[in-house]
């Protein structure tokens, strides 16, 4: 019984760790995907309200895609130092 529950532990702390790594990753991927969603839609209610099609969406990709990457890469820095 004991070896089992030393094995058991042993396999939640490996889970946990594996876990906690994970975090800046999955961290830095949610901002690069929530910024293009935001901007992109921003974009396209600013089209819908001031008949700007596409311009506005196409800016709000390009800004989304620009900010998300710099926050990823920030992201991935921080976790280096």
């Amino acid at each position: 019984m004991g070896d089992n529950q030393n094995t058991f532990l042993k396999t939640l702390q490996s889970f946990q760790k594996s876990i906690q790594d994970a975090g800046p990753a999955a961290s830095g991927s949610y901002s690069l995907t929530g910024s293009i969603l935001i901007f992109t839609l921003a974009g396209w209610y600013i089209d819908q309200n001031f008949g700007s099609s596409p311009n506005g969406t196409l800016v709000g990709v390009g800004c989304g895609v620009v900010i998300g990457f710099y926050l990823l890469i920030k992201t991935i820095k921080e976790k280096r130092l």
